[in-house]
């Protein structure tokens, strides 16, 4: 079996690479890729960059240039919560993900959610994804009736697999709760290939010394997430080959 993994970042890639090795087969620096054998799955991770271009520019060029047939993809990483019953370090699992303006959506694969949701994944109905970073509780408030988190790519993710009839999933962990405003403006911190400038970073927290604190409570809330995150995906991807849910452990899931 052959896995496709996506983070838009490295820092939420960092733990599952200190918690597993993983060989780095970058055709480009600026396009890292790594690889690893999981239990009986071979696993490939695309740290695409932020945004809808930047992981569909990246997570195409792995289709056409990688020499494997995948099949399963994974849009992971972190997200922001909707609801104030998903805190950060909670792993999600959507039914469907969709854009904020409603106009498409898609559906998960129901065999991978609800694996998902028997090794611990909370399974919610819907991620929303936005063309901008949703930096404000006002804005998560806004939106709490359409989804259950927000992130930039696993609706443009989803899409590219459901073109190449790969089954695939979005699970992401919570880096951010509803309630909390984001300590800067990440809408102008990347990069036009979607990495965090870290110029850029300075240049706003030397303008608002102020919000240092936020930055570094977001700081350990993310980590946290992202630790909980490869903890979580290093036992999901072990355990992909087990075998077809029965119908019992499918209705027990989708019950959560």
């Amino acid at each position: 079996m052959k896995v496709l993994i996506t983070f838009a970042l490295a820092n939420e890639f960092v733990p599952w690479r200190k918690l597993r090795f993983f060989r780095n087969v970058s055709l480009e620096p600026w396009d890292p890729t790594y690889a690893a054998r999981i239990g009986n799955a071979d696993v490939c991770v695309v740290v695409t960059g932020a945004g809808r271009f930047a992981a569909q520019r990246s997570v195409e060029k792995a289709f056409e240039e990688l020499s494997a047939v995948f099949d399963i993809c994974i849009a992971a990483g972190l997200s922001g919560a909707l609801q104030p019953s998903h805190r950060p370090g909670q792993i999600l699992s959507a039914r469907s993900v969709s854009d904020v303006q409603g106009t498409k959506s898609l559906c998960a694969d129901a065999e991978l959610v609800s694996r998902a949701g028997t090794m611990g994944a909370k399974i919610v109905e819907r991620f929303l994804v936005s063309d901008k970073v949703v930096s404000t509780a006002d804005m998560k408030r806004s939106l709490s009736a359409f989804g259950d988190a927000v992130d930039m790519e696993s609706l443009h993710i989803l899409a590219m697999a459901a073109q190449r009839e790969i089954r695939s999933v979005a699970i992401r962990a919570i880096s951010d709760g509803v309630e909390s405003d984001l300590p800067l403006d990440f809408d102008h911190v990347f990069t036009s290939r979607g990495a965090v400038s870290v110029s850029r970073v300075i240049g706003q927290v030397a303008r608002r010394p102020g919000r240092i604190g936020r930055l570094v409570r977001l700081a350990h809330d993310s980590r946290r997430a992202a630790t909980a995150l490869a903890t979580f995906l290093d036992r999901y991807i072990d355990g992909l080959e087990e075998g077809p849910l029965t119908e019992l452990a499918k209705a027990e899931a989708l019950a959560i």
